[in-house]
């Protein structure tokens, strides 16, 4: 993990260039040369310890992903997923198989065994995927009851509208199939779901609001099982999401922190918020706040914010 001041830098950085003040001149410098909200940035949240994690190989997956390796445009990125879409596309054999085999893996298990609250998009191969991985422990599958809570939240769903595998199911039948999950957070109807297909920005913006919905809450290591789409869109092209590689350098091939989730996929973060700085060019209001995510290497316990980890060996997560 990288020196705390190395996310507070990066915050401090990209307020700058989110308020008006950072166009003049006169605000990009001090006297000694350096930059005076640098020092400036403090946390509007205790940081937390968030897990993300994509879902299985789900039925409109296999051809679309694979084309996309192979460098295709996102026009025939997107007709193949047309041509085998379907309503909340299930995961195939192989997605339940990653998934099983992701959360039988000795440093994922370490991992887990410390989350407090399990987060998913109401996508059926979200929900699916996250209790494959880390399986509901108590047997009486009550939202009340059941350990770590699990809390459904609409804003974690894929890019919306246009495709059927982009719609889900009613709340009630939610809770039907998935009694175990809170889906207060979740509206009754669909009613979201357009037959065009949502922004970049928009898309965004919900996984923006998503992320500050989970700082808001007072668990400290939390899981997260949502969508490439989602989160490709949400962590490399929002201006007010802030990447941060705080990985130990361990191989000149190591993955890029902006690569997408591959399926089934586990990265890990330090989640902050930061305080919004004043914008004086804009009548005197504040900025939204800044969200970085620290990626660090997962290491066995070191990682967990309670204090209860113990030291492991180092192991580098790419894809499963």
């Amino acid at each position: 993990m990288t020196s705390p001041s190395a996310a507070a830098n990066a915050a401090a950085a990209r307020m700058r260039q989110l308020s008006s003040t950072s166009m003049h001149s006169s605000s990009s410098s001090d006297t000694n040369g350096s930059t005076s909200s640098s020092s400036a940035a403090k946390p509007l949240f205790p940081p937390k310890r968030v897990l993300l994690l994509r879902h299985g190989q789900a039925f409109h997956n296999p051809r679309a992903e694979h084309a996309r390796e192979n460098g295709c445009d996102f026009e025939t990125f997107l007709q193949l997923m047309m041509e085998d879409d379907q309503f909340d596309s299930a995961l195939t054999d192989l997605g339940v198989n990653q998934a099983i085999e992701a959360g039988k893996q000795g440093h994922v298990l370490h991992a887990l065994r410390n989350i407090e609250m399990v987060v998913s998009s109401p996508l059926s191969r979200a929900l699916n995927t996250a209790d494959l991985v880390h399986p509901v422990s108590d047997t009486t599958k009550s939202p009340i009851k059941s350990s770590p809570r699990r809390v459904c939240i609409e804003d974690f769903r894929e890019i919306n509208g246009k495709l059927m595998n982009a719609q889900r199911l009613p709340r009630s039948d939610l809770e039907r199939t998935h009694p175990h999950w809170c889906f207060k957070q979740v509206p009754a109807l669909d009613e979201s779901w357009t037959e065009e297909l949502e922004s970049r920005d928009a898309c965004s913006e919900r996984g923006y609001s998503g992320l500050l919905w989970i700082m808001q809450q007072s668990e400290k290591n939390v899981l997260l099982v949502c969508h490439g789409g989602l989160l490709n869109y949400t962590m490399n092209n929002n201006s007010k999401v802030v990447l941060v590689d705080g990985r130990e350098v361990q191989s000149e091939k190591q993955r890029c922190i902006t690569t997408r989730f591959g399926n089934c996929e586990l990265r890990e973060f330090i989640m902050t918020v930061w305080e919004p700085v004043l914008d004086e060019q804009n009548n005197g209001e504040n900025t939204q706040p800044v969200i970085t995510l620290e990626e660090v290497t997962m290491v066995e316990g070191s990682n967990i914010l309670n204090g209860h980890g113990s030291d492991g060996d180092e192991e580098k997560v790419e894809t499963m």
